[in-house]
């Protein structure tokens, strides 16, 4: 037997016990007629509701007696009548229950959206070194990949014809007639072909041309992939190395379609990495992909994240939370950092104006969306435990207790789920009193006397039987059920034929 059948069987049994505990009836099996208006069922398979005692059709467990639920009547102050709907339970009945009730709240809550995602490049700080001139590799400064260079640092040292024939020109053009202009053009070339400020301020003190130029890195970054090889020839425009800023990085999450509406640029964003269970990283959704992935219904978000220390590696896998507040009206609060701007390679940087970066000097960039952030109004929201709501797939159920012991289904609409509470959209109001335990048992007590309960919204009424002759009666009926396990012998199976 599966264990869902065992809870099952569990679940109806104590039922069945609060029944007696709450009504006294006994289970009778004298298949006497019974009075008008009393219906019997089967404590295993509630969908049987007969007039009359006797067995169950389907596994012939003696019927009980239900008992049907009387209107409450209408207290001084109340709105309206209570719902025909209504289970009223013993002190003694509700203590074998172990029901607890609390009260619906106002509270702020706050909806978790959990992805994976990999480390990658900041592709804005991404960097190829080429060579400008076509010459040939002296002396190789930064010789394997990995290396960490700083803006200034020498890379390779070269020789080049057109770089030597350029030096010339700029001397021939200071030791000749004044012509600024013809200077001035001779200094933009050799800065064009990889000369820094202080190279060629220095050929015009010294007045000597260099065989051998340096070339230095233009930018900070980590060499992550290496062309240059010791004395071979480069062309103009060859790729020498390629240069990756690590101190900020990219980190590209997969967001299921289903969570797509919770996610806002600007949203912080908490990453965790295994090579480190203890720390935290915090990012900035910078950017959604508006292509979503069909075979995994997922959209790649691109998180930026300062990695100052370098502990993230590009290549990493990472998991992440993203943590929205949820508004009165169950949809993600805005992130209200619209209009503020940022820096591509410090995320943590916020600014109410334009300007450079206080720590790299780069433009800042604009965080698009709205700048209104939620009222304090605006995320209080009505929650409900979640251990109150019974869900069929197709209908939330909660179990108020509308007076002290007298207990009735309410359907509600409810929000995605925001940690232990869910948004309640229609159905409760502020102070009502929900079952948080033994609920399961409440729903299978409502089932078992045909009153509305999680899977039968309107009850379920008695299948009426039928004599001939006064004297004869008919075998009794039954509404239709599943196989249980509990319909008795199968047919016996035909006798085999031998030769």
């Amino acid at each position: 037997m599966s264990a869902s059948s065992i809870q099952h069987i569990l679940f109806t049994g104590i039922a069945v016990v609060l029944m007696f505990a709450s009504s006294g009836c006994d289970d009778s099996d004298s298949g006497a007629p019974a009075p008008a208006g009393q219906v019997w069922t089967c404590s295993m398979h509630p969908q049987v509701r007969l007039p009359k005692s006797g067995k169950c059709p389907i596994c012939s467990m003696p019927l009980i007696l239900t008992k049907a639920a009387a209107p409450t009547p209408k207290k001084e102050g109340q709105a309206s009548e209570a719902p025909e709907a209504m289970l009223t339970l013993s002190e003694h009945a509700r203590a074998m229950a172990s029901v607890e009730t609390i009260p619906v709240q106002r509270r702020q809550i706050t909806h978790e959206i959990r992805a994976v995602g990999k480390v990658q490049y900041n592709e804005s700080a991404l960097a190829v070194i080429n060579s400008r001139v076509e010459g040939y590799i002296e002396k190789l400064y930064v010789d394997f990949t990995g290396v960490q260079v700083k803006k200034g640092d020498h890379l390779v040292e070269i020789y080049s014809p057109d770089l030597v024939l350029a030096q010339k020109e700029l001397l021939v053009g200071l030791e000749g007639p004044a012509n600024n202009a013809l200077i001035e053009a001779s200094k933009l070339k050799l800065l064009r072909w990889g000369l820094t400020q202080e190279q060629v301020d220095d050929l015009v003190q010294k007045r000597k041309v260099s065989e051998r130029v340096t070339l230095f890195s233009p930018i900070n970054g980590t060499v992550t992939e290496r062309m240059a090889v010791q004395q071979a020839m480069v062309k103009s425009g060859e790729m020498l190395y390629k240069l990756a800023n690590l101190e900020s990085l990219w980190v590209y999450l997969d967001i299921y379609e289903s969570e797509l509406g919770w996610v806002q640029q600007g949203q912080d964003v908490t990453i965790q990495a295994e090579a480190y269970p203890s720390d935290s990283f915090t990012g900035r959704i910078w950017f959604i992909n508006p292509v979503l992935t069909e075979e995994s219904r997922t959209v790649k978000v691109l998180v930026n994240i300062a990695n100052t220390d370098q502990k993230l590696k590009p290549g990493m896998f990472v998991s992440a939370i993203i943590r929205v507040p949820v508004l009165a009206t169950g949809k993600a609060a805005p992130a209200g950092l619209g209009g503020q701007f940022t820096c591509l390679m410090h995320p943590q940087v916020l600014q109410a104006q334009a300007g450079p970066c206080p720590r790299c000097g780069m433009a800042l960039t604009v965080i698009p969306g709205g700048k209104t952030k939620p009222s304090e109004a605006e995320l209080s929201v009505l929650a409900v435990p979640i251990a109150a709501v019974l869900d069929s797939g197709t209908r939330k159920l909660v179990y108020v207790e509308h007076v002290q012991g007298e207990f009735m289904p309410m359907e509600l609409t409810i929000g995605p789920r925001a940690g232990d509470f869910y948004p309640v959209l229609a159905g409760l109001q502020e102070g009502e009193k929900v079952a948080v335990r033994g609920n399961f048992l409440l729903d299978s007590q409502f089932q078992i006397q045909g009153l509305p309960s999680l899977f039968y919204a309107k009850g379920q009424a008695p299948a009426a039987g039928h004599q001939h002759g006064g004297a004869t009666e008919s075998k009794p009926t039954a509404a239709p059920a599943a196989a249980t396990g509990h319909e008795g012998h199968a047919a016996p199976k035909p006798a085999e034929h031998k030769h």
